[in-house]
């Protein structure tokens, strides 16, 4: 069965818990897999993935109906590959409002796409409302919890949920790969040079751990595919 293009959506209902460095490990790893993701930054005016990622990035300001729109433009108006949205937590239900009003969960399956929803869900009980509030919104194709282990998480999983467990990035290396320069991808590849030799097993284990989950989500999508024929 032929890979599905898909609209990964990043959010959060809380700030500060390695979103956008997930969304960027993501990118990372579906251009390993041969993908060609293209990014909608909504984190304005930072833009920290457009920073990470020039050429294949688009900034937009959610808070403006032009923004939304093109968001919404920029992904229905060419199909046929991956789309990475990282939204900041003030973003999240203005995303969700748009996405309502537009029906673009059912625009984008006529296009062909896929949705998953990626949630960090924070320590805070509320977290968990928020992530089920945007299941419930939104309806992908796919939810996935995911839970930092620096931050904590109040969510509790049953043996059967798909959940991105998010390791501790080590604090040194937390402040190399902050650096715009620094490429997640390259070092998969085999360029280690950037990061010091004792600190390279704690990178690749973290990287391996999300590399591994997030090569969960296209079987349990293809799942769900022949659920719906």
């Amino acid at each position: 069965m032929a890979r599905q293009p898909t609209i990964y959506i990043v959010c959060s209902d809380r700030h500060r818990n390695g979103k956008t460095l997930l969304a960027r490990v993501l990118v990372d790893f579906l251009l390993i897999d041969g993908s060609d993701p293209y990014v909608l930054d909504a984190d304005v005016p930072e833009g920290p993935l457009r920073a990470m990622f020039p050429g294949r990035t688009a900034l937009v300001d959610l808070n403006d109906i032009r923004g939304q729109m093109k968001l919404f433009d920029t992904i229905l108006g060419s199909p046929g590959r991956d789309y990475v949205i990282d939204l900041p937590a003030a973003g999240t239900p203005i995303f969700c409002e748009a996405a309502v009003k537009l029906n673009f969960a059912s625009e984008a399956r006529k296009q062909g796409f896929a949705l998953a929803v990626l949630f960090v869900i924070d320590k805070h009980p509320e977290s968990v409302d928020a992530a089920a509030h945007v299941q419930s919104v939104l309806l992908p194709d796919i939810f996935v919890p995911v839970r930092n282990a620096l931050v904590g998480s109040a969510y509790r999983a049953s043996p059967r949920d798909l959940v991105i467990d998010m390791p501790v990035l080590d604090r040194e290396l937390a402040n190399i790969t902050d650096d715009r320069r620094f490429s997640f991808r390259a070092f998969m590849l085999g360029d280690e040079g950037a990061i010091p030799r004792d600190l390279r097993p704690k990178l690749k284990d973290f990287l391996a751990k999300l590399q591994s989950a997030f090569r969960d989500i296209g079987p349990a999508l293809s799942m769900r595919r022949i659920g719906r024929n």
